[in-house]
């Protein structure tokens, strides 16, 4: 096992000599984990491409995302910014998605933030009491 400082990345890397010419290894860079084999001439090429590949999608993830949203209305507003409402979604869709990403906001408090948006004109609600719908009315338009 061997620890490598490479582009401000802590890389762990478990090599593990394969039958032929090449060589496996795993990589954990910033809670992903990798595993490449190659050969020994091309590793070093292969483990930097999986390092800009690392951090591009972090960058893109940056721009979608741009502040971490500190209330649940800002929460709700970055799922239609990235095109969620795009389809109509139930409450517990709605839950369900934000859980899975993190966000762990009561299902009270998310039913007002949607019934906010539906107010300002951003969303719109389908169908009856308790078992609504939600969908954008106009998609997100990013201005510069």
């Amino acid at each position: 096992m061997y620890l490598k400082i490479y582009k401000a990345f802590y890389i762990i890397l478990f090599m593990k000599n394969m039958t032929g010419d090449k060589i496996r290894v795993k990589i954990k860079v910033r809670g992903i984990e990798v595993e490449v084999e190659a050969p020994p001439d091309q590793l070093e090429k292969a483990i930097s491409n999986i390092i800009s590949g690392i951090e591009k999608v972090e960058r893109k993830s940056e721009e979608v995302v741009g502040v971490i949203p500190a209330t649940c209305k800002e929460a709700v507003e970055m799922l239609w910014r990235e095109g969620y409402f795009s389809q109509a979604k139930r409450l517990a869709e709605v839950w369900r998605e934000l859980s899975e990403r993190g966000f762990n906001y009561d299902r009270s408090a998310l039913s007002h933030a949607l019934s906010d948006l539906t107010k300002e004109g951003i969303l719109t609600r389908i169908g009856k009491s308790r078992r609504y719908r939600y969908v954008q009315k106009l998609p997100y338009i990013k201005t510069t």
